[in-house]
């Protein structure tokens, strides 16, 4: 996944995504949550400054302190002021919990978490409810690029020409019908 062609292309659509939810002057930076978090954070900081002209720094963590090099007791590394707007950036969003962790995190460090945005949205729910609202309950912007239903339903109308079987559908069905905060259109 993390080549320069589709970091190029993943970027691209972090980028996009988040001035639909919020302008480039309402955030500082970006936050990449170790260890998928990073690369992705890094190739949105890339393309906000090649398409919108603007730098946008990069903070993450670390999930191990380190004794030499920089400062042991720095768990998050970046050059972004303490009191700055991050968005975070992370590949899901599965029931929000690890993102509100997150959020507590930098913001007892002294940052202002203001968006979450993540790459898909499993539409799935915590406590029953949907992980997206769950964000938003906590004053957060979210947005997601694509929502796992949104992919079944692709998948499902191109079933026969990528040959997936029934069965596989079924599966994520069933799933979906005990943890999904949506439903599946789609009838197996």
């Amino acid at each position: 996944m993390f080549n320069p062609t589709t970091l190029g292309i993943i970027g691209e659509a972090y980028a996009r995504n988040i001035v639909e939810v919020l302008s480039l002057d309402e955030f500082d930076g970006l936050f990449g949550p170790s260890y998928k978090g990073i690369p992705l954070a890094v190739a949105t900081s890339l393309k906000i400054k090649q398409i919108y002209g603007e730098n946008k720094q990069v903070l993450y963590d670390r999930k191990e302190i380190k004794a030499y090099g920089v400062k042991e007791d720095e768990k998050i590394i970046g050059g972004i002021k303490r009191g700055s707007n991050l968005i975070i950036i992370d590949d899901v969003l599965t029931t929000g919990l690890t993102k509100l962790k997150l959020k507590k995190e930098l913001e007892s460090l002294g940052y202002n978490v203001v968006a979450v945005v993540v790459l898909m949205d499993r539409n799935e729910k915590e406590d029953n409810q949907p992980a997206s609202d769950i964000i938003r309950r906590q004053g957060l912007k979210f947005k997601a690029i694509i929502e796992a239903v949104e992919l079944f339903q692709i998948l499902w109308d191109r079933r026969k020409e990528l040959k997936i079987q029934p069965t596989t559908f079924q599966k994520i069905k069933e799933y979906y019908d005990v943890y999904g905060s949506k439903k599946l259109s789609f009838e197996v």
